[in-house]
């Protein structure tokens, strides 16, 4: 997931909707992308606390989760460095880091121990309003594109600093690239099935 989101960041089209509003902060301050992921990843745990009133297992592990993600994020935007010959290009290399960030996604969804902040807080607030998973992902992503957007807009005068095609491109294909990964990665999907024969 930390390689794919980096990716994205790389081809500097547009960040998918899950860190455009960390990738903003880091925009617009001396801190570093993966320290601002950290800090916001840390934000969105504290809200998931605020809402539950209940401090669950797989709530303490996203905050090593927020930690390790923030640093690898760091790392390979450090190892790596790209020059692309034309827009084209970078279409196609965010379309790459879609679908690697999406097989990392469908890997810590199958592993059902933690989901990454802003998933976990979305899910929290689906919770709280009575919403499906999908539909409070789907008003997630858009507010906090949204307010980006306004963000960038108000300080430096350019809304699309970090939003942009990229940010569509990846908020219209992670869905299917997920539901992809599901149907060529069933054996992720293993343990589910012999729990399910257990139980009965």
């Amino acid at each position: 997931m930390a390689f794919g989101i980096a990716m994205t960041i790389l081809a500097d089209i547009g960040i998918a909707p899950g860190g455009v509003l960390a990738v903003a902060m880091a925009r617009l301050t001396p801190v570093s992308v993966g320290m601002s992921i950290t800090a916001m990843h840390i934000l969105f745990i504290i809200l998931q606390f605020a809402l539950s009133r209940r401090l669950t297992v797989s709530l303490a592990l996203q905050l090593p989760m927020a930690y390790v993600f923030g640093f690898l994020i760091d790392f390979f935007l450090e190892l790596f460095t790209i020059t692309f010959a034309g827009m084209l290009y970078r279409i196609l290399f965010l379309t790459a880091s879609m679908l690697v960030f999406s097989a990392g996604i469908r890997t810590v969804v199958a592993a059902n121990i933690v989901l990454a902040p802003p998933d976990g807080f979305a899910r929290a607030v689906g919770e709280k309003l009575g919403w499906s998973m999908s539909k409070s992902k789907l008003v997630f992503d858009i507010v906090v594109t949204a307010v980006a957007a306004m963000l960038t807009l108000v300080l430096v005068g350019n809304a699309f600093l970090v939003v942009g095609i990229g940010t569509a491109i990846c908020a219209v294909g992670t869905g299917p690239a997920i539901k992809l990964f599901t149907k060529l990665m069933p054996f992720l999907d293993a343990h589910k099935k012999q729990e399910s024969k257990e139980t009965v």
